[in-house]
């Protein structure tokens, strides 16, 4: 990724964890008809036509710019942007407790616990005209198919003074307090997967927010209620693999995994177990730990899990050969916690569906069906 040249890697991701509200900008909701802009009581700036898509901007009260995109043939919103203009009336967001211009990236990764996800294809970091930076933030919004992007932003001035006094070496360290919030966004998953592409990287401790009321603390929760609706038959595989397994080019594309080759060898050998055509092979690294990756069948290729490690101790997994769903528990020990997860996988990405609580560490001894029950 490009984060590595201005050195913001560290501070680049941000997520969120509120009760439960609508997903909207200024009353605006997206999937809502375009009829509902006309709430706004202000006709638009600009009018754009884009592809099957027209985008439309408006003054606010306060100053600010609201940007919303519909879908021409259904008037279906798919897109919403707010960008702070400046003014001190315009500071308070649509997320409640966070202000344009006051809350920093520091503030905001203080209160919401962990780093949120990223479009590999999108740069995380934009120059500025004036040579500042902005930073997009990302995340998926528990229970629904909407993306929040959270965007910050620091002045070339801001930034030099920074560089200057710290260099680009430790820039990282010290940006957060200086990033301020300047825009929100709130898209439907499949427009942005279209825009800025559908390969996401994920925080290792990664969970979709709730959007509402910033507050303090970890990362959200699913309550129990929500994880056990979710069914492995509700991402059925119908297509099973049956060929002659290929094995990875440790060599070439598959490199990366080379030290690993005769475990994966073996696992991919013994056939698929997992969502169609692939094995699941976890592999040990000490006392409670291990890490798991998920080998191909049709093409060789091994990827990775994305927990595992000493981040997510005692990692087991449910899992079978029909389905999508991976369902996988794990000790945080920096919080005393046992996490059940649900991920969806779509051949490259792992998306989650719900995390949720279950108890001390020690319920992570547990089989993963008795912390379901």
């Amino acid at each position: 990724m490009l984060f590595r040249n201005v050195s913001l890697w560290a501070i680049c991701l941000v997520c969120a964890s509120a009760p439960a509200m609508a997903q909207s900008m200024s009353g605006v909701t997206i999937g809502s008809d375009r009829a509902a802009l006309n709430q706004l009581g202000t006709k638009p700036t600009s009018t754009q036509a884009m592809g099957p898509h027209t985008a439309v901007k408006f003054h606010l009260p306060g100053g600010n710019e609201l940007s919303a995109t519909f879908l021409r043939s259904t008037g279906k919103i798919v897109y919403l942007e707010t960008d702070w203009g400046g003014e001190p009336g315009g500071a308070f967001s649509d997320f409640e407790g966070l202000k344009y211009g006051h809350t920093s990236l520091a503030d905001i990764r203080r209160h919401f616990g962990h780093n949120g996800m990223m479009f590999d294809a999108r740069q995380g970091v934009s120059m500025l005209p004036d040579g500042g930076v902005a930073l997009f933030n990302s995340y998926e919004i528990s229970g629904s198919d909407v993306i929040a992007t959270f965007v910050t932003t620091i002045s070339a001035a801001a930034l030099a003074e920074l560089q200057a006094r710290h260099g680009n070496e430790k820039l990282s360290d010290h940006i957060g307090p200086a990033a301020k919030l300047n825009a929100l966004i709130l898209a439907e998953r499949n427009y942005v997967d279209t825009i800025w592409g559908a390969k996401k990287t994920y925080d290792q401790r990664y969970a979709p927010i709730i959007w509402g009321a910033a507050q303090s603390g970890s990362a959200p929760t699913e309550s129990k209620a929500d994880a056990d609706v979710i069914r492995p038959d509700q991402f059925p595989i119908t297509d099973i693999f049956t060929g002659k397994t290929k094995l990875p080019d440790f060599k070439g594309r598959d490199k990366a995994f080379n030290n690993f080759r005769t475990r994966i060898r073996n696992g991919l050998q013994e056939g698929p177990n997992f969502a169609g055509e692939y094995s699941v092979i976890q592999i040990g690294c000490g006392a409670g730990c291990s890490f798991v990756i998920v080998g191909n069948n049709r093409t060789g290729q091994p990827l990775d899990f994305p927990r595992g490690g000493e981040d997510n101790m005692y990692l087991t997994l449910k899992y079978q050969l029909t389905s999508k769903l991976m369902i996988a528990q794990w000790a945080d020990y920096d919080q005393s916690t046992c996490f059940i997860e649900h991920f969806q996988f779509d051949g490259s990405n792992w998306t989650v569906l719900a995390k949720r609580d279950v108890g001390p560490v020690e319920a992570c001894y547990n089989e993963i069906r008795e912390n379901l029950d």
